[in-house]
C-alpha cells in the first residue's frame, strides 16, 4: 500500500507541475490562429486563411472545365457560376449556409494578420509582417473582383462565343490566384505584389511563423473561439467558468464580456 500511495502522489505531483507549466497562448497568436486553424463560423470552422485556399483550389477546377473548348453555352454558364460563388461568397448570402468565398475568406485572415500585429502581446517578426501580408493580398482580392465580373458577363450573355472567349480569361485569373503568376517573365513568381497567389502567401505566413520567438504553437480550439473584443477595442479571453472576460495579461476580468467583438 505505500508504494501505490507514493506512487498515486508522484501522479498527482506531475498533473499539478503540467497544470501550472500550461499558459494560455499569446492574442497574437490566437489572432494568428483565427487565420490558419479555426474561425467560428467558416465551413468547418476551418482556419480563414485555409478556407481561402480551398475555395481557390475548386474555382480552378470549375474554371478548367469551363474554358474546355465545349459549346454549351448551359454548361459554360453552370461551372462559371460555381467558380463565381467559390470566389466571391456573396452570391450565397441570402440564405445560403456558405458566405465564404476567396474573398471573403482571403480579407478575413488580412483582418486577423493585422489584429495579430496590433496586439500588445505582438513580437517585433509579427508587426513587420502584417502590412507586406496585406499588401501582397490585394493582388488575389483585385483578381477576385475580376472574376466576378467576368462571371456575370458570362451570365448575362446569350453568345457561346462570347463565352469561350471570356472563359479563358476567367482560367487564367483562378491559376493566378491559386498558384500566382510570373508576370515579369524573371522566372520568379513573388518578386512583387501582382504576382502573388496563395501559395506565395502560405510561404509567408509559414516563414513568419518560423521566426516567432517565442515560438507559435498551434492554438487549441478553446482558445480559438472564446477570445472576445470588448467595446474599448481590447480583446480578452472568455472566463471558462461564467460568461465575464479574463484579461490575458494578468489583472482583473473584464466585465460580461460585452463587445461579442467578431
Amino acid at each position: 500500500m505505500k508504494h501505490v500511495h507514493m506512487w498515486m502522489v508522484v501522479v498527482v505531483a506531475m498533473l499539478a507541475m503540467t497544470g501550472c507549466s500550461h499558459r494560455a497562448p499569446t492574442i497574437a497568436h490566437v489572432h494568428i490562429g483565427h487565420a490558419m486553424t479555426g474561425w467560428h463560423d467558416t465551413p468547418d470552422k476551418q482556419g480563414l486563411f485555409i478556407v481561402a485556399e480551398n475555395k481557390a483550389g475548386e474555382a480552378f477546377k470549375y474554371s478548367q472545365a469551363a474554358a474546355n473548348g465545349s459549346r454549351d453555352l448551359n454548361r459554360i454558364r453552370k461551372n462559371i457560376a460555381r467558380v463565381g460563388m467559390l470566389t466571391d461568397g456573396r452570391a450565397e448570402q441570402d440564405g445560403g449556409e456558405d458566405q465564404y468565398g476567396v474573398k471573403q475568406a482571403l480579407a478575413g485572415a488580412v483582418s486577423h494578420i493585422a489584429y495579430a500585429a496590433t496586439s500588445p502581446d505582438a513580437t517585433a517578426n509579427t508587426r513587420v509582417f502584417a502590412d507586406g501580408f496585406a499588401a501582397n493580398a490585394a493582388g488575389v482580392l483585385d483578381r477576385c473582383d475580376l472574376i466576378a465580373a467576368l462571371s456575370s458577363d458570362i451570365s448575362a450573355s446569350g453568345s457561346v462565343e462570347e463565352a469561350d472567349l471570356l472563359a479563358p480569361e476567367i482560367e487564367k485569373l483562378a491559376r493566378a490566384n491559386l498558384h500566382g503568376e510570373d508576370l515579369d517573365g524573371d522566372g520568379h513568381i513573388g518578386s512583387y505584389p501582382d504576382e502573388y497567389g496563395l501559395l506565395q502567401l502560405r510561404r509567408d505566413i509559414e516563414s513568419m511563423i518560423a521566426r516567432e520567438d517565442p515560438p507559435y504553437a498551434t492554438v487549441g480550439r478553446w482558445y480559438l473561439f472564446n477570445l472576445i473584443r470588448l467595446p474599448d477595442g481590447s480583446w480578452m479571453f472568455r472566463n471558462r467558468h461564467s460568461n465575464d472576460a479574463v484579461n490575458p495579461y494578468g489583472g482583473g476580468g473584464g466585465g460580461g464580456g460585452g463587445g461579442g467583438g467578431y
